[in-house]
């Protein structure tokens, strides 16, 4: 049997930092991209479908219990605000304090 592996506190933070960093710089690339480079329509759906279809899927019962999880909630609020205002800053602004006022 081979010894656990056994690396140094400032290794093990640095390292997920770093993950960290391109997860979220992967993620939110979108936002900061230029206009005519943004994901519009399918593919930006196809790219937040899952995150907000995945409670109401995992329902028991497949019963739309879902709706009640904040995800699925700030998801509509941003899809209402995005659409009333064109505003992407004020449409993630409003999803955020969904999320955080329902969690």
């Amino acid at each position: 049997m081979t010894a656990p592996i056994s690396l140094p506190a400032f290794d093990v933070w640095t390292t997920i930092l770093l993950l960290t960093l391109v997860i979220v710089g992967l993620r939110n690339t979108f936002l900061v991209l230029p206009r005519d480079w943004q994901p519009r329509g399918t593919p930006l759906v196809a790219l937040l479908a899952p995150e907000i279809l995945q409670p109401i899927l995992r329902a028991p019962g497949f019963a739309w219990g879902g709706f009640v999880d904040p995800r699925v909630l700030s998801a509509v609020a941003v899809a209402v605000v995005s659409r009333a205002t064109r505003n992407a800053l004020a449409a993630l602004v409003s999803g955020v304090a969904v999320f955080f006022v329902l969690s």
